[in-house]
């Protein structure tokens, strides 16, 4: 084995580094809050550990990419809502969770942001009733700012120790926790779709 090849670690801690992940992270972030539902964090998780003085770059990236997100969504559930129920003849259906949605709309939008079930349903909820735009902006915004702000610094203040820890344990123990991961992983968006 080439000796001056680097490993995939540090491959992906160069890549952190580049500023070419930025537009990929957010093109990612926009593709998991909108048609494919993933698990962003880990790889949010992975991109702060290896490059730590960039987590707030990333929290910043994330969350434009959810805004963005959530913009082409509350579109989508605003133009189409009307036709859809419509042809589905499920008007009075759309009427009832209207009401309801006016009443506790700011709460399941700003829950919807941070939790890490998909939010695409409520985006586009928020669209189909008309919920004012700037207020879900700034609520679904604010949302997925704390919850990738909270994240990123646990990792500041406890991502060396996990590093460390890692780094000692038997590269079988590695392989294997890598191997249960994606196989979690996998399953995991194959389960959301």
């Amino acid at each position: 084995m080439d000796d001056r090849r680097p490993d995939l670690a540090k491959r992906f801690a160069l890549a952190a580094h580049s500023n070419a992940v930025l537009p990929i992270l957010l093109v990612l972030e926009i593709l998991e809050t909108t048609i494919v539902p993933f698990p962003y964090e880990a790889i949010f998780v992975a991109l702060c550990l290896a490059a730590p003085q960039r987590t707030w770059l990333f929290v910043a990236v994330t969350v434009a990419g959810s805004a963005i997100a959530g913009s082409i969504l509350y579109s989508l559930g605003a133009g189409f809502a009307e036709p859809l129920a419509r042809y589905l003849n499920v008007q009075e259906a759309v009427e009832a969770y209207k009401s309801t949605f006016s009443e506790r709309g700011g709460a399941l939008i700003f829950l919807g942001g941070l939790t890490p079930v998909p939010s695409y349903f409520v985006n586009l909820v928020a669209g189909a009733t008309g919920y004012p735009f700037a207020t879900f902006l700034a609520l679904f915004s604010s949302s997925r700012f704390i919850r990738f702000a909270l994240l990123g610094l646990l990792i500041h203040l406890f991502g060396e120790a996990i590093l460390a820890q890692w780094s000692r344990l038997p590269i079988v123990v590695q392989r294997t926790i890598l191997i249960l991961f994606l196989a979690a992983v996998t399953w995991w968006s194959i389960a959301k779709l």
